[in-house]
C-alpha cells in the first residue's frame, strides 16, 4: 500500500550501516536517561520519520514493538489528525497505542476494546475565522482546510492524495465560523519558497502556531499549542518524568517537541534548521533512524 503524498520526498542520505546508527545513537544518549523503560517516552513523528512511501519498514515495526514490551511508552507524535493517525498504527502492526495528533491539540488513545477502537482524551479548538482571513489577503485562491471530527471541511478539493481523511466541501462562512482543530493552508501553483515568503506576509507567526511542510502546505493552530505542550500533557498523563522523554523527527513542526524533550533527536532527512534544534542527529527514514534510536535505548536494558 502507498501513502501518496504525504510522506516527503527521498533525502538522498548514503546507506549507513544500521549497527553504526545504532552504536552512534547509543553514544549520544544522555547518561540522565531513566534506568527504568517504563519511565521513557519515546515520541515518534510519522511522515519522514517512521514511514516510508510503501509504510514502515521491518526494522521500524520491530523497534517499536519491541520498545512496547520493554515498557516504554512509544508515542506517534503528528500533524495528522486523529483519523489520519488509524493507518500509522495500521502500518506499524499495532493495535493499540497513544497518539497526540494535530500538532498538539489532539490526544487520543488506541485499543481495541474501545468503542470503534481509539478515543480522544483531551482536545483543543480554536476559532479559525483570523487565519483563514489572514491567508486569503495574501493568498486568495489558497485551498483552506479545517479539521473536523470526521476529517476536513474544504474550501475546494485538495489536490489528489493529499487528504487521506474523509472531506466536504463547505462554504467560506462555515469554515470561517466553526471551531477547529487544526487549519492547512495549500497553494499548489507555488513553491515552497514561494509560498514562505507568502506566509511570511501574513504575519500569522505573530498569532498562531504556525509549521510549514515538505510542499506549499501549512498547518495552523492555536497559540501555545505543539507537539511539545501536548506531549507534556500526556507525560504527565501517564506519569512519565521529563527526564525520560526522547522525541524524534524531521520536519518544522517537530522543532518544539525537540527543544523540550530531555533529548531531541532530528532525522537524517531534516534540514540544517530542523537539526540545530535537535541534541543528536540519527539516520534518515530510508536508513532507519528511528529504529536505530530505540534500538540504542533498548540496549540500555
Amino acid at each position: 500500500m502507498s501513502i501518496p503524498l504525504l510522506t516527503p520526498p527521498p533525502s538522498g542520505e548514503q546507506a549507513i550501516p544500521f549497527d553504526e546508527l545504532v552504536a552512534r545513537a547509543e553514544a549520544g544518549l544522555p547518561s540522565s536517561l531513566p534506568g527504568d523503560p517504563t519511565k521513557i517516552m519515546v515520541a515518534l513523528d510519522v511522515d519522514g520519520t517512521l514511514l516510508l512511501p510503501e509504510g514502515a519498514s521491518e526494522r521500524v515495526i520491530s523497534a517499536f514493538h519491541d520498545g512496547v514490551a520493554a515498557g516504554m511508552k512509544m508515542v506517534i507524535a503528528t500533524g495528522r489528525g486523529v483519523n489520519a493517525v488509524d493507518p500509522v498504527f495500521g502500518y506499524l502492526k499495532a493495535s493499540q497505542g497513544w497518539a497526540v495528533c494535530s500538532n498538539g491539540t489532539t490526544m487520543g488513545q488506541w485499543d481495541p476494546q474501545l468503542e470503534g477502537g481509539r478515543r480522544v482524551v483531551r482536545r483543543h479548538s480554536f476559532n479559525p475565522a483570523e487565519a483563514i482571513d489572514a491567508l486569503r489577503q495574501v493568498m486568495p485562491d489558497a485551498l483552506i482546510g479545517s479539521e473536523r471530527d470526521y476529517g476536513y471541511a474544504v474550501s475546494a478539493p485538495f489536490p489528489h492524495g493529499e487528504l487521506i481523511e474523509t472531506f466536504r466541501v463547505e462554504s467560506m462562512e462555515n469554515l470561517r465560523s466553526t471551531p477547529s482543530t487544526k487549519l492547512v493552508g495549500r497553494a499548489p501553483s507555488l513553491t515552497r519558497e514561494e509560498f514562505s515568503e507568502a506566509i511570511a506576509q501574513t504575519g500569522l507567526a505573530d498569532t498562531h502556531e504556525v509549521a510549514i511542510g515538505w510542499t506549499s502546505w501549512v498547518d495552523v493552530g492555536p497559540r501555545g499549542f505543539t507537539k511539545a505542550t501536548g506531549l507534556e500533557e500526556l507525560a504527565e498523563y501517564l506519569q512519565v518524568p521529563h527526564s525520560g522523554i526522547v522525541t524524534v523527527g524531521d520536519g518544522t513542526n517537530d522543532i518544539p517537541m525537540l527543544q523540550w524533550a530531555a533529548h531531541g533527536v532530528a532525522m537524517g532527512g531534516a534540514d540544517e534548521d530542523v537539526r540545530s534544534h535537535a541534541d543528536a542527529v540519527t539516520g534518515s527514514v530510508e536508513n532507519d533512524g528511528a529504529a536505530a534510536l530505540v534500538r540504542a535505548i533498548l540496549n540500555r536494558f
